[in-house]
């Protein structure tokens, strides 16, 4: 198995040998800028609530099993740590050729959380994603970030498969069934809600909009009313999750891909699927009238990216 989805920290120094690639989940106050660590005051022992890095291993593929070099070097020890084996093959040409090898040491990394090969998609989203997600209805920007190399995993862990199956569905439709439902359970005069979606591919140091191909070469953008945004992205109205699948379908289908060794329809690109959660209360002069995407996009609304 390979560990599947990360970040990598920042701070200096090198990593580690083999260092395996985690799932980030972090949220922070409205005008707070892309990319920034600036959060909201934090008591003594709750950064958590605020910053996670886990890990998700992957099972091997049928093709890796029936490799006569394949090996398994990964072993998850309880919920936070996994150790990597590392292994050299034999110096003589009769034990190379018969695939003989040896473990020269073993490297440990303990995480915030460590998901083994066995791992589902509900375990993932309930342990690692949803306080994140529903934190947008709080008030707070929040972001999930996958990371890790070709054919980990990296977008069935975060949009799942597309065949209806409900075990299946990744962390950003069951975040979207869960913001729609708590929009359902606030019906009445008081509350509204506009919801909105963008889904943007960096490829080759270009941006451009996936839901309308047509605008590449997008720039970001920072001001003091917006904060970070990327000016020229579309944002599509969405009135329940299924128009969300629909916009991840169209956006996706618009991807680079290319067929890897470890992936027939790999990924090329950085892709980036946001999603904009405004509330406003009967009171307020936003709700004199119908909702106007691009006059309700001038103010640091709460995201999930």
């Amino acid at each position: 198995p390979e560990p599947a989805g990360g970040l990598r920290a920042e701070g200096g120094g090198r990593a580690p040998p083999m260092d395996p690639r985690p799932l980030s989940a972090s949220r922070t106050q409205p005008g707070s800028g892309c990319g920034s660590s600036r959060r909201g005051p934090a008591e003594p022992g709750d950064l958590d609530d605020h910053f996670r890095v886990v890990i998700r291993v992957r099972p091997p593929l049928e093709r890796e099993l029936v490799s006569p070099v394949w090996q398994n070097i990964v072993a998850v020890s309880g919920t936070t740590e996994i150790c990597l084996s590392e292994v050299v093959a034999e110096a003589s040409a009769g034990d190379r050729a018969s695939g003989s090898s040896q473990v020269v040491t073993n490297h440990s990394f303990t995480f915030d959380c460590v998901y083994d090969q066995d791992s589902s998609q509900p375990d993932v989203y309930e342990n690692t994603a949803r306080a994140s997600a529903l934190s947008t209805l709080q008030g707070y920007n929040a972001t999930i970030l996958a990371y890790g190399p070709t054919g980990t995993g990296k977008t069935y862990t975060m949009e799942g498969v597309r065949s209806g199956q409900s075990k299946g569905r990744g962390i950003i439709p069951r975040s979207m069934e869960e913001i729609f439902q708590h929009i359902r359970s606030c019906r009445g005069p008081q509350p509204r809600f506009l919801v909105r979606a963008s889904y943007l591919q960096i490829y080759n140091e270009i941006l451009s909009d996936l839901l309308k191909p047509d605008r590449s070469h997008l720039v970001i953008r920072e001001d003091r009313r917006r904060g970070v945004f990327v000016e020229g992205l579309s944002e599509w109205l969405c009135r329940s999750p299924g128009e969300v699948q629909t916009l991840m379908e169209r956006g996706s289908a618009a991807r680079a891909t290319a067929q890897t060794a470890a992936n027939d329809a790999s990924s090329r690109s950085h892709a980036v699927f946001i999603v904009i959660v405004e509330q406003t209360e009967s009171g307020d002069e936003a709700s004199d009238g119908p909702p106007d995407a691009d006059a309700a996009a001038a103010g640091p609304e709460p995201r999930c990216v």
